[in-house]
C-alpha cells in the first residue's frame, strides 16, 4: 500500500513568513504614527489661528456698522463701544450729518459722508458710508 502525502504549494512560505514583526519593523511604524500626530497638530493649530482670525475681523465689520447706524440714529455721537465674541471693540465715528433737514431750494445738501473706524487691540477696520436726512414732504 501507498502513501501519498499532498502538500499545497507554497506552503513553507506562509511558514516562513508568520514571524511577526521586529523590533525594527515595530520603531517604524511609531515613528510614523508620531509623524502624522505632529503633523496633525500643526495643521489643527494653524487652523485654529485662521478662524480666530477670522472672529475678529467680523466683529469689526459688525461693530463698524454698528457705529454708522449709531451716527444715523443720533448724530451727535462719536464713539460707541460694542461687545462681541467676549471682547470689548471701541467704535469711533467722524461725520457731521444734518441732525434737521435742509429747507428746499438753500443748496445745502442734506447728507455727510460718515466714517466709523472700529479697533480691536492693533487690528483696525473703517467703514464709510453717506447719511442723509431729506425734508419730507
Amino acid at each position: 500500500m501507498f502513501v501519498i502525502k499532498i502538500v499545497p504549494c507554497g506552503t513553507n512560505q506562509i511558514l516562513k513568513s508568520r514571524k511577526g514583526f521586529t523590533l525594527v519593523e515595530s520603531l517604524i511604524s511609531i515613528l510614523l504614527i508620531a509623524l502624522m500626530a505632529i503633523t496633525s497638530e500643526g495643521l489643527i493649530a494653524y487652523f485654529a489661528k485662521c478662524t480666530k482670525q477670522d472672529l475678529t475681523s467680523d466683529c469689526l465689520l459688525q461693530a463698524a456698522s454698528s457705529g454708522i447706524e449709531a451716527k444715523r440714529a443720533n448724530p451727535a455721537v462719536t464713539s460707541i463701544e460694542v461687545t462681541c465674541g467676549g471682547q470689548t471693540v471701541h467704535v469711533s465715528m467722524t461725520g457731521n450729518p444734518p441732525s434737521i433737514p435742509p429747507a428746499m431750494g438753500t443748496g445745502t445738501s442734506a447728507c455727510a459722508d460718515v466714517v466709523s473706524t472700529s479697533t480691536l487691540g492693533s487690528r483696525k477696520m473703517e467703514m464709510s458710508d453717506k447719511i442723509c436726512n431729506f425734508p419730507e414732504g
